[in-house]
């Protein structure tokens, strides 16, 4: 995930938080509790997401030193690349 996505993302937290603080459904403390939890549980998710086979297979399928990936056919189900191929 790239900085400015999760500086908006951020943004956008924090503007929610601020919204939240403003009706009095949550203090200043709360915000910050807040805001700490979602930008650790953003990149987290997506950590997570990335790093599972297929995610794994489309990243270095994308590097240019790599020219073909030869993998089982449920994996070549789940990355659309023309690089990717079963056996």
């Amino acid at each position: 995930m790239n900085e400015q996505v999760l500086s908006f993302i951020r943004t956008l937290v924090q503007s929610g938080a601020s919204a939240l603080a403003a009706k009095g459904l949550i203090d200043q403390q709360g915000q910050t509790v807040l805001v700490a939890f979602v930008m650790w549980l953003i990149p987290t998710v997506w950590g997570l997401y990335v790093r599972r086979k297929a995610g794994l297979v489309a990243s270095a399928a994308a590097l240019p030193e790599v020219k073909q990936i030869i993998a089982t056919p449920a994996i070549v189900d789940k990355v659309d690349r023309s690089d990717v191929t079963t056996r």
